[in-house]
């Protein structure tokens, strides 16, 4: 979970980013919402919009096991089909949700991907 000092700084960087958003009150941040009409008509459809098995490339799954805008029932679906990927890793990282990148855990996050890369 995010703290509220770490929230606060991460959302008003945020804002920051929208100049039209920030003038609205309250301040918001406008996002395209093209992923939206993706999941409707591929995801929910079943009809994927790439294929995992055509990565040629050492490939890292990370996840939160919080996350609940892609769960780890997802990573693990993409994961099992990662079959021409060199090397494959799936990393499940407790107690986080999409935004690791800031929470408590994100250093388990950071040592992942180095260790992927370094290897």
């Amino acid at each position: 979970m995010l703290s509220p000092e770490v929230f606060a700084a991460w959302s008003a960087a945020e804002i920051a980013t929208d100049p039209e958003g920030a003038k609205q009150s309250p301040p918001v941040v406008r996002t395209p919402n093209g992923y939206y009409a993706d999941e409707q008509d591929y995801v929910m459809a079943g009809k994927p919009l790439w294929e995992p098995s055509e990565i040629v490339a050492p490939t890292l799954v990370v996840v939160g096991d919080w996350d609940g805008v892609q769960p780890p029932s997802r990573a693990e679906t993409v994961f099992s089909k990662l079959v021409n990927a060199p090397e494959r890793r799936l990393v499940q990282i407790g107690e986080a949700t999409h935004f690791v990148l800031l929470e408590t855990n994100r250093l388990q996050l950071y040592r992942e991907v180095q260790m992927f890369l370094d290897e």
